[in-house]
């Protein structure tokens, strides 16, 4: 996809190796990435930005990764989240059915599986954008 450098990330996460390892995969894509380890915070932050993609963990507190991620659903419907999560892919699934979330990956961050999709968030809005004839 062109112009990745115009596409602001959001990455929500308490863990700073996870957080890093997250970045280094975006900023190699020319993401624009801002970090947040505080729920309040990144809420903020999408009230004031559009971030079209957020990649959501955990935060400091008692918030869980699920209720993190409908709180920015509800605060930025138009956000495409990427979850991460330890949890067995089927219990992701049905935890987060109903949020349109793009995917998950493991707390371990494999650069592969963040890779695929992220390149499916691309193709996605690189198909909403297309201009009409």
């Amino acid at each position: 996809m062109e112009n990745q450098g115009d596409i602001k990330a959001l990455v929500v996460e308490k863990d700073q190796t996870v957080v890093e390892s997250i970045e280094l995969v975006l900023k190699e894509k020319s993401y624009i990435v801002t970090s947040s380890s505080n729920e309040d915070e990144a809420l903020g932050l999408l009230r004031k930005t559009p971030y079209p993609l957020a990649i959501v963990g955990d935060v400091k507190g008692t918030s869980s990764t699920f209720e993190i991620m409908r709180k920015i659903v509800m605060t930025s419907p138009m956000t495409s989240i990427i979850l991460i999560s330890d949890l067995p892919a089927k219990e992701v699934d049905e935890r987060a059915e109903g949020y349109g979330i793009l995917g998950h990956v493991s707390r371990s961050i494999p650069s592969k599986d963040l890779t695929l999709l992220i390149e499916h968030f691309e193709q996605i809005s690189q198909s909403i954008h297309l201009p009409k004839t």
